[in-house]
């Protein structure tokens, strides 16, 4: 259970930007690292995760700590996968409020942008080379982007899509 929290504890302190920015940190951690889970089954953890509403990262190690150790094993991870945001925005949100006009926090927030940006591309492109080359999906993939960056759809409604889609072919 320690380890489970230390894991998640460690992915929530070290992760900023949130959604596909975590990926790469978190794929590395739980299938690389602790070999908690393989790849296949992180790629099913994150489909089933991006579904649901809520962070990224709570949404696997809400999966992750259930499959391990039940509901003991879910608090253990949430609570390492949410305490570090927590108490992180806390102090930023105090410093900020304190220091309103501070060139170190504008800095630094300026420094971390970029950074997200290509944890995001970076996220994308492994995710884009497992995913199975088929028509169906290559269109499926081509749709979705230009719903979303040109039609202006909300991405709730390609995912609910999605899996209605996948339901039905099965």
């Amino acid at each position: 259970m320690l380890k489970l929290f230390s894991t998640f504890f460690k992915i929530g302190a070290f992760t900023f930007g949130g959604g596909y920015a975590m990926v790469p940190l978190i794929q590395d951690e739980l299938v690389k690292k602790q070999k908690l889970v393989s790849e296949e089954e992180f790629l099913d953890y994150l489909s089933i995760a991006q579904s649901y509403p809520g962070v990224l990262a709570a949404n696997i190690s809400i999966l992750l700590g259930y499959r391990i150790n039940g509901i003991k094993g879910v608090l253990v991870c949430l609570l390492g996968a949410t305490m570090p945001s927590f108490c992180i925005v806390i102090a930023l949100a105090y410093l900020y409020f304190a220091n309103s006009s501070s060139k170190i926090l504008d800095g630094f927030f300026r420094g971390v942008n970029p950074v997200v940006i290509a944890l995001i591309l970076y996220s994308f492109i492994k995710m884009l080379e497992k995913l199975p080359k088929t028509k169906r999906n290559i269109i499926f993939l081509v749709v979705s982007f230009v719903a979303v960056a040109f039609l202006n759809i909300s991405p709730i409604y390609l995912i609910l899509l999605g899996g209605v889609y996948s339901l039905c072919l099965k």
